[in-house]
C-alpha cells in the first residue's frame, strides 16, 4: 500500500487547517448544539480522502464515458449502412 504525506510547517498549521475548515464549512458545533468529535486536523483529512476518491471517480467515469462512445461510434459505422 502506498502512502500519501502532507507536512504542514508548525507556523502556518492553524492557518492552513482554519482555511481548509472555513472552505469545506466545518463546524466546531453539530446542530444540535453539542461539540463537534470530529477536529479540524480530522476533518481536513476526511475531507482529502474525499477529494481524492471524487477525482478518480470522476476520471474513471469520464474514460468509460469515452470507451463506450467509441465504441457505440464504431458499432453504428461498421454495422449500420445505408444508401
Amino acid at each position: 500500500m502506498s502512502t500519501i504525506s502532507i507536512t504542514i510547517p508548525d507556523a502556518v498549521t492553524t492557518r492552513v487547517l482554519n482555511g481548509f475548515a472555513k472552505r469545506f464549512n466545518y463546524s466546531p458545533t453539530l446542530e444540535n448544539g453539542s461539540p463537534n468529535p470530529e477536529t479540524k486536523a480530522a476533518f481536513a483529512k476526511r475531507k482529502l480522502i474525499e477529494l481524492i476518491k471524487q477525482a478518480v471517480r470522476e476520471s474513471e467515469i469520464q474514460d468509460a464515458a469515452n470507451a463506450a462512445a467509441t465504441t457505440a461510434g464504431a458499432s453504428v459505422d461498421n454495422e449500420i449502412t445505408l444508401s
